[in-house]
């Protein structure tokens, strides 16, 4: 089976870097966990400020004796890289956390480093090497048959009978909540990876931003409708001068939290529509009135002409800072960065909502809530996979996962009068002038770095507090209508929704893009957008999608 599965994973890889850009972000996965969100900070504080505690208690952690071997031990890791990481390095080992869990566990470990922003191409030929690293970063997210076929085809390790008696920590924790035993355990009840598993829930940590001090010298609302909007960005335009008021990002809208079609309750996604079935976004009635008034907005000069050569999740800083534009999707740690390299001291940014069409319309879209963001997958051919297994498992222990939140009591945090630990000026004010994310990459378990027991509120300290305050602006919608990150195929779906979604996502992205700036007429050419869709298989592939999710359901209760 493996050479088989050699030949399809190399013909995959090559037609990746065919098609790359044509399908944004994760809309066409296959698997149960959602990627790190840009290997930057993972969430705010805002939803911890509210009383959004964690659905379990932090489970009381075994005996746990160090180091875990008894001579030194190397363990190979494929991993991304990180941009965060100030450090000029292409090796992890500089990482002051890699460094003291080697020092702790008698356990080096070799890092095999790819760029994140080609990690499935370069995933997808280290599986058809058949040469797998002994651990493997998000190797349950990546592998396009799902978690069980990777154990079928014989590259995962099952860890299902293992996890008792090598990770007593990790399976303590994941069996705390349910939330976590429905990301961590496939359909047919496997465990195929060890699973980043968040101390509590994280709200949406990517929304829209908007010029708020604008907003105060025009004596303008917050815009709460598309009407409201068309106002606003008219006037920044007009009034302050934006060539760009409004950043769209490539394809016209994304499949995160829908950025201005989310109140219209679509994204460039699968989602749930009015009737809680199954759906997808771009193929939904909704979609042709939101690429409408876009289009409207676009021959007004609203949208930033060049959005089609925008990143996905990131709007162009220089439009930014230079005061182009006044509205775009951010990360909630961007803003203060933004401000700060701002030629314009007076710049204030604020979370808003995406708008919907009538003031107190419900909103049912925006990014999910989420209980992980990444996950640790086992070779089965690893020589030393109890190792690896014990290694983790450390990560799941107070200790092992003090560490990998704050580092070394004394030296990157200590505790204050409550017990909780807080960062010293190593992390807060770096001597290198680093930012915090670029210190946290550096000297803690980076976000993007190894399934652990992670605390995603240390990230607070480097977030302004009037920035925390969009979780709870952006958890003003709900996420009701979002797909469940839980929700998994099997091989067989997998393979088929994959090769349908390739022609599908291609679809939407172009002519998407070609309604918004006009080059296809909508009245003209909807209809036989739809049929193309529909030529491309989109009623199988919601068929698919709907029959994974009722087995989701199934678990559930």
């Amino acid at each position: 089976m493996k050479n088989a599965k050699k030949l399809v994973a190399l013909l995959l890889s090559l037609a990746l870097v065919l098609s790359l850009g044509a399908c944004g972000g994760n809309d066409g996965s296959s698997t149960s966990s959602e990627a790190s969100p840009s290997s930057t900070t993972e969430e705010s504080g805002a939803a911890a400020e509210s009383g959004d505690e964690s659905q379990a208690e932090t489970a009381e952690t075994g005996e746990f004796q160090l180091p875990i071997v008894d001579e030194p031990t190397t363990l190979s890791y494929f991993v991304a890289d990180d941009s965060n990481a100030a450090i000029m390095t292409t090796d992890w080992n500089d990482n002051e956390f890699y460094q003291e869990m080697e020092r702790r566990t008698g356990v080096h470990l070799e890092f095999e480093m790819v760029s994140s922003a080609d990690y499935q191409t370069n995933f997808n030929l280290m599986i058809a090497s058949g040469n797998l690293a002994d651990m493997i970063y998000v190797g349950a997210s990546y592998y396009a048959e799902g978690v069980d076929a990777a154990i079928d085809d014989g590259y995962f390790l099952d860890l299902t009978d293992l996890v008792d008696e090598y990770m007593p920590n990790y399976e303590k924790v994941r069996t705390s909540d349910v939330q976590y035993e429905l990301l961590s355990t496939t359909d047919s009840g496997r465990l195929g990876a060890v699973y980043e598993l968040r101390q509590s829930k994280q709200g949406p940590w990517l929304g829209l931003w908007i010029r708020q001090d604008w907003l105060d010298d025009l004596g303008l609302d917050t815009p709460v409708t598309f009407d409201d909007y068309h106002e606003v960005l008219t006037a920044f335009k007009n009034e302050k001068g934006a060539t760009a008021p409004l950043i769209l990002n490539f394809s016209g809208s994304d499949g995160e939290f829908g950025t201005m079609s989310g109140g219209l309750n679509v994204l460039n996604s699968w989602q749930l529509d009015e009737t809680g079935k199954v759906n997808f976004g771009p193929y939904m009635d909704a979609w042709k009135e939101y690429v409408t008034i876009m289009h409207q907005w676009y021959t007004e000069g609203l949208i930033d002409p060049d959005f089609m050569a925008t990143d996905e999740r990131t709007a162009d800083m220089a439009k930014v800072v230079t005061g182009a534009s006044g509205l775009f999707a951010a990360l909630y740690t961007m803003p203060s960065v933004y401000e700060a390299a701002s030629e314009d001291p007076n710049m204030n940014l604020a979370p808003v909502n995406p708008p919907v069409m009538n003031e107190g319309d419900e909103g049912h879209i925006r990014l999910r809530d989420s209980y992980t963001s990444g996950n640790t997958a086992i070779s089965a051919d690893s020589e030393n996979w109890e190792v690896a297994l014990r290694w983790l498992d450390y990560l799941y222990t107070d200790e092992g996962a003090l560490l990998a939140n704050y580092g070394v009591e004394g030296d990157t945090f200590e505790f204050d009068e409550n017990g909780k630990p807080v960062f010293t000026d190593k992390i807060l004010n770096n001597e290198n002038g680093w930012t915090m994310t670029q210190t946290v990459a550096s000297y803690l378990c980076p976000s993007a770095g190894i399934a652990n027991w992670s605390d995603w509120t240390r990230e607070l300290a480097g977030v302004p507090e009037k920035d925390q305050a969009c979780y709870d602006v952006w958890s003003e919608f709900s996420d009701d209508w979002r797909l469940p990150s839980s929700v998994t195929l099997t091989q067989d779906e997998s393979t088929e929704r994959a090769a349908l979604y390739a022609d599908i996502s291609t679809i939407v992205k172009e002519q998407t893009a070609q309604f918004i700036s006009g080059a296809l007429d909508i009245e003209e050419n909807w209809d036989a957008y739809i049929s193309a869709l529909e030529a491309s298989g989109m009623e199988r592939a919601i068929e698919i999608t709907q029959a994974a999710y009722d087995r989701y359901l199934a678990r559930v209760e």
